[in-house]
């Protein structure tokens, strides 16, 4: 395809998409709902907070476990029930999880309250993953724009992002507003976003709540059929191929992104000096710092998840690309480390930027790799199964990473993920993935559907 082709493609794509979002009157939904879930609150300087509560590096990494261990356990039933008794119901009961958990929050420090609070995150987590993504798949088949796929995810993703940058500079106004010793209360001003995602689920369109007929099947049979339709699924290289190198990226990313927020806070502590701030108040300075360092990498990365399709045809092979970014984390996570040992932050916070920014241009290109080989009825589960496996490595990473990070400092840890994202790459990329053709795909997709 030559460059001119490409350019054609991409300008009809955004046409197209355009005109038929606008006729449908759900593209404001579909980016509210990522604006509103975003804005939480805390997630700035959430390791700072826990940091002033008493927590070290191994606790934060075990409640990471912990909320990943009910995501992990409730992944898979959660994709059923969505499938099986309608997503609109499941996406509402997870937002009901989540205020739960920062309500729980709130009334911490207690270790057994944030236990109990990244509890009810991780259901939440389980109950919301895979659904709305499922859900935008039915609205580009019921409009014939399946091939735009990683278009939408990408836009979608990016209002996602404009909330995180929102979210930040919000957060920042609330920390003045409510002092350096309302951790606590930031929890609670996260639940109004959540609440407001409730409503608006609400006024999705009926047929994306539509329940698939079971029969007379019990649950115990329900619960049988799918698991025996999942493991045909699972067994195909081209799906496992995808699907680990999505899994371990996105779980070495979400155990690893906040430890920039430790690393900072030295740096803002001498910069407070510097600037001869009040430094009775140098908790609030490095939130506001940390605020702000957040809502730029947002925003950038908004731009850079609207244009994964651009790149995604650029490249011209979905695998291809994935593979390419892949090996970029892992290359930029040695940089970081060397950044950290010669102590340059201007330049850890650059490269933290482009971690962020690289992590949202390679998410909406394997949401629509994945969703391309899934099933049309088990869509939800199979986007589920993935959201599930992440959870196992996130629930293994967390802990030894924080541990890792404990004894050795971060710098080392960086290098020793950099390492280990080089040789699984490489493995992945000698699986055979001629093993399953375009026909055999579609025999393999027929088996499914039967």
């Amino acid at each position: 395809m030559t460059e001119e082709h490409i350019q054609e493609k991409i300008e009809r794509t955004e046409k197209e998409s355009q005109k038929f979002i606008k006729d449908a009157s759900i593209r404001i939904k579909f980016q509210l709902y990522g604006f509103f879930k975003n804005l939480q609150f805390f997630e700035p300087f959430l390791l700072v907070i826990f940091l002033n509560w008493g927590l070290n590096l191994f606790q934060i990494g075990l409640l990471m476990t912990i909320q990943e261990v009910f995501t992990y356990v409730f992944e898979i039933p959660s994709g059923f029930l969505a499938d099986v008794y309608g997503k609109k119901n499941e996406l509402r009961l997870c937002f009901i999880f989540y205020m739960v958990s920062f309500l729980l929050y709130f009334f911490g420090p207690a270790f057994y309250m944030v236990v109990l609070g990244a509890t009810f995150y991780g259901l939440g987590e389980a109950f919301r993953s895979g659904t709305h993504k499922a859900m935008e798949m039915e609205w580009l088949e019921r409009h014939n724009l399946q091939e735009y796929k990683s278009y939408l995810y990408g836009m979608t993703r990016s209002w996602s992002l404009y909330g995180s940058a929102l979210n930040a500079i919000l957060a920042i106004v609330l920390v003045f507003f409510i002092g350096d010793r309302g951790d606590r209360w930031i929890f609670l001003f996260a639940i109004l976003p959540f609440a407001l995602d409730f409503l608006l689920i609400s006024t999705y369109p009926n047929y994306m709540n539509k329940k698939r007929d079971v029969g007379n099947n019990t649950i115990k049979e329900q619960f049988r059929e799918e698991f025996d339709k999942l493991k045909i699924f699972l067994k195909g290289k081209t799906f496992q191929q995808g699907v680990l190198s999505s899994t371990i990226n996105d779980s070495i990313f979400k155990s690893i992104k906040d430890y920039i927020q430790p690393i900072m806070r030295i740096f803002i502590s001498a910069l407070i000096l510097d600037l001869a701030l009040d430094t009775s108040k140098e908790d609030m300075w490095v939130k506001t710092f940390l605020g702000v360092i957040y809502a730029i990498f947002y925003l950038l990365s908004s731009f850079s998840s609207r244009k994964a399709f651009w790149v995604e045809q650029k490249v011209k092979s979905t695998r291809k690309t994935i593979d390419y970014l892949f090996d970029v984390f892992a290359l930029l996570l040695l940089l970081e480390a060397v950044f950290i040992w010669v102590g340059l932050p201007i330049f850890i916070v650059l490269l933290y930027m482009i971690i962020y920014i690289i992590y949202n241009l390679r998410r909406p290109i394997v949401v629509g790799y994945i969703g391309e080989m899934a099933p049309i009825k088990q869509r939800a589960t199979i986007l589920s199964a993935e959201t599930q496996l992440k959870s196992i490595f996130i629930f293994i990473f967390a802990p030894i990473f924080g541990y890792i990070a404990d004894q050795f400092g971060i710098r080392w840890l960086f290098v020793i993920i950099a390492a280990f994202i080089f040789l699984i790459n490489g493995f992945l990329k000698k699986m055979d993935v001629k093993a399953e053709s375009e026909p055999e795909k579609e025999k393999f997709k027929a088996k499914q559907e039967q």
